[in-house]
């Protein structure tokens, strides 16, 4: 667990772009013997020269390595020319900490130097030692005084990806290559003489006003041996891949990399148990990207006159079955190590090129799961559905297709679902509607059957980002990096009492804006599998929230193959509890600042944030989840009618002691509740989700100054009743707060506060409120018991301390207690 742990040391190391600073005076650095440093930087500056050029005096140019003394700027504006004969190519800052915790910083840049730049530089180190300027200071000070030390540039002074290691010395990648100038031609004749057997480019160039880059694969030897001895190298970068590159491949290239693709692949699908049962329009396996790693067997389709093909021209089941089995493919194809596949597909056809009726859509949902189960009946299962219907808009009021996949994931009374985790897709905005962004997604409601109260309904937000401003000059983003991808739909217009959806978001890629309309650009998208055939690709793009919940699947999949025993509560609850909000989503502020309103339309735009799939799996050390899955009898008859029965109240294992020493620190408390309602679709009574919904379930937490008495009381009237000296004492300081949190059948909150606090909040209570079985007494159901899944997390960024041993020494009883 120790390897496991998440620290996040922020400015760690970064990148800056090159810029100047000013407004302020330029600091040297004192105390400098000014003969011995400007003798110390001749030297070096010199040995530098000649390693870069291997003593050759017939060389043209250099690539010279300039490092600040720590923490002071270097005179960049000095390091230019308006000839040309030396050019600042990058800059970059790194940072680190001091032993009292300071923030330090050193400056390096890469310039290049030509013949007459270097012999200048001499006689400008030269002035420096022995000429004044008329203030009596050395000539050249500010180019000179703050350089601590120079070395002969090698390819990794021009590395401009500060959170990215640089690729080891035997691994052939790709690098994205920024040349400086704008003379596309020069850059052309550049890569041809770069091209070998071994070092590969492509063509397609994308063209700034200062810069042109491309694309180049080898190794960091291999491209250090050719790149150093242009003279228009600028920086280098991991490559911000888009799928455009890909689908722009000629046939002979795009065969090349899915062939090396192939080669790479670890096929580990038949080492677990579990499928993603995928329901849409078909899958083409032939795909040589599919063949080998979907069988045969697993093609199926609910009508026996249609094939098993993916029946939409441009593929709809053929790139939502590369998403799940490879995720965005343009990762995949771009490195050169092995890739794990795992997830086992199984392709249910539902939709063909003639529409089902919709008022079957909840039994053919149905029946095509029950064909997976035939196919693998020992398997889990994750249900991706990217099917919705569009023209019915329920606004959160269920109906007979999400019912249907809320009877599933419940199962029922004597045969409980313990295998099958379901996913929808929340539904797309038109092209149209998308011009209005963000106003129309709020307008714009979720669709059929995403309402589902048991279902993770997946919606969409975007990092791609990557224009091509010169093939549309003028073009901007839609949505900008981390933002509500623009195809996604929203709960916003729904009524307060129905569920929030969607519940996570996952890349759905993004849009443009070009003379007035929507620019469909494929570098906004995700790259997958295509459904080939003549004149046709293997390899397609995909996007909208039918892409986001293909990625969400492939992550539900590889984490119910780690913990294969859990309940598909538990699943669903490790998803959402692991999701969190990125900074702009908040719109940079802090949540705790969000009016409830506020923070009621977060999650109804974009739910609980982006899963983190290494949070879903692990604890660490230093911040653990604890999970509870237990069994509970909601209500009972007595006295001729339906009453509340019992609530559980748990004494969590907390780590005390320790949260006591680390006092003022602030710790993070995540809370989420999962369970099952049963729907009760034959009931039209939709004016309140009490008349749908089987039971509910909620949480409440001890405070901190509150005895347990106090605290039970404030859960319980029974137990209020009992107490003639009741006072109620507690509050919970909740992030979201119950108003917001307790709608559907899944809640999460979150609790930051002193750890000091949290210690003493150790009991949480989870009871029951009621539904249609308690109100609809005829129909029996009182006797029924429900089943459900506490996880409750604590996190801090305290490295050095190991809260999950404690805990787990603490495991020795069993946590619920009724009452």
């Amino acid at each position: 667990m120790s390897d496991l742990n998440h620290i996040f040391l922020n400015g760690n190391n970064s990148s800056l772009p090159y810029s100047t600073y000013g407004g302020g005076k330029f600091h040297h650095k004192d105390g400098r013997d000014r003969t011995a440093h400007g003798r110390g930087i001749k030297s070096s500056f010199s040995s530098a020269v000649s390693e870069f050029t291997d003593g050759n005096e017939e060389y043209e140019f250099v690539y010279i390595e300039f490092e600040s003394a720590l923490n002071f700027e270097l005179a960049f504006d000095s390091f230019e020319d308006a000839a040309g004969n030396y050019r600042l190519a990058s800059c970059k800052a790194e940072f680190s900490t001091d032993s009292d915790g300071n923030q330090q910083i050193v400056y390096k840049i890469a310039v290049y130097l030509n013949k007459k730049a270097v012999s200048n530089f001499l006689n400008k180190v030269e002035k420096y030692l022995t000429e004044e300027t008329i203030t009596g200071k050395p000539k050249n000070q500010n180019l000179i005084a703050n350089i601590e030390n120079i070395r002969a540039a090698t390819l990794e002074s021009f590395w401009q990806e500060p959170e990215v290691d640089f690729p080891s010395s035997n691994v052939s990648v790709w690098w994205e290559v920024w040349f400086s100038g704008a003379n596309k031609e020069t850059v052309v004749e550049t890569l041809n003489t770069l091209t070998t057997d071994t070092v590969l480019t492509n063509s397609r160039l994308l063209v700034f006003p200062e810069n042109i880059v491309g694309l180049i694969k080898a190794t960091p030897e291999e491209l250090g041996e050719r790149l150093l001895y242009v003279d228009n190298l600028a920086e280098i970068r991991k490559p911000i891949e888009t799928a455009d590159f890909f689908t722009n491949l000629d046939k002979d290239w795009e065969g090349d990399f899915i062939n090396d693709l192939r080669d790479r692949i670890n096929n580990q699908i038949e080492m677990n148990n579990v499928s993603v049962c995928l329901l849409d329009s078909g899958v083409n396996r032939l795909n040589p990207l599919l063949v080998d790693l979907i069988s045969e067997r697993n093609l199926d389709s609910v009508n026996p006159t249609w094939t098993n093909s993916d029946s939409y021209r441009q593929g709809h089941g053929t790139p939502m079955a590369g998403l799940i089995i490879y995720g965005d493919l343009i990762a995949p194809l771009s490195s050169s190590t092995p890739i794990n596949v795992s997830n086992n597909i199984e392709s249910i056809k539902i939709v063909d090129r003639t529409a089902n009726d919709p008022d079957l859509y909840g039994q053919i949902t149905l029946e095509a799961i029950a064909i997976g189960e035939i196919m693998n009946p020992k398997n889990k299962r994750v249900v991706c559905l990217a099917v919705t219907s569009p023209d019915n808009k329920y606004l959160g009021r269920p109906s007979s297709w999400s019912a249907a996949v809320d009877q599933k994931m419940f199962g029922s009374i004597e045969d409980r679902n313990n295998n099958t985790v379901i996913l929808v897709s929340s539904g797309n905005l038109s092209f149209v509607d998308r011009l209005n962004y963000p106003i129309s997604n709020d307008d714009l409601s979720i669709e059929d059957p995403a309402q589902a109260f048991n279902a993770i309904t997946v919606g969409a937000y975007t990092n791609k980002d990557r224009l091509d401003v010169v093939t549309y000059p003028g073009a901007q983003l839609l949505a900008q990096r981390g933002q509500m991808s623009p195809c996604n739909t929203t709960s916003i217009s729904w009524n307060k009492k129905w569920p929030k959806k969607p519940d996570i978001v996952f890349e759905g890629g993004n849009d443009g804006i070009f003379n007035s309309g929507i620019l469909d650009e494929e570098s906004l998208k995700l790259l997958s599998t295509g459904v080939g055939g003549i004149g046709r690709s293997w390899l397609s793009t995909m996007a909208d929230t039918s892409a986001a919940t293909a990625l969400a699947s492939k992550f539900a999949a590889e984490l119910y193959q780690k913990y294969p025993s859990y309940l598909p509560e538990t699943i669903r609850a490790l998803i959402i509890h692991s999701a969190d909000w990125n900074g702009i989503m908040l719109n940079n502020r802090d949540i705790n600042s969000f009016s409830s309103e506020e923070k009621s339309k977060l999650l109804a735009r974009v739910g609980y944030g982006i899963p983190n799939l290494s949070k879903a799996k692990y604890s660490a050390e230093n911040s653990l989840s604890i999970i509870a899955e237990r069994t509970l009898k909601p209500f009972k008859f007595e006295d001729s009618r339906v009453k509340t029965n019992v609530f559980h109240l748990f004494d969590l294992p907390w780590p005390t002691d320790i949260l006591s020493d680390l006092a003022e620190l602030d710790v993070k408390l995540i809370v989420t509740l999962s369970y099952f309602i049963e729907p009760n679709p034959g009931n039209k009574r939709y004016a309140s989700d009490q008349s749908y919904k089987s039971h509910g379930l909620r949480f409440k937490m001890i405070d901190k100054n509150e005895s347990q008495g106090a605290f039970q009381a404030r859960v319980s009237k029974a137990i209020k009743d009992e107490q003639d000296d009741y006072v109620a004492e507690g509050s919970e300081n909740w992030i979201l707060g119950s108003q917001v949190r307790d709608k559907g059948s899944i809640h999460k909150d979150i609790w930051v506060g002193a750890a000091a606090d949290l210690a003493l909040r150790n009991k949480i209570a989870v009871y029951p409120v009621g539904g249609w079985w308690k109100n609809r007494k005829k129909l029996n159901r009182y006797d029924s018991s429900v089943r459900y899944s506490l996880i409750t997390s604590i996190e801090t960024n305290e490295a050095d301390i190991d809260i999950y041993n404690n805990v787990l020494n603490q495991i020795t009883v069993s946590i619920p207690i009724d009452i």
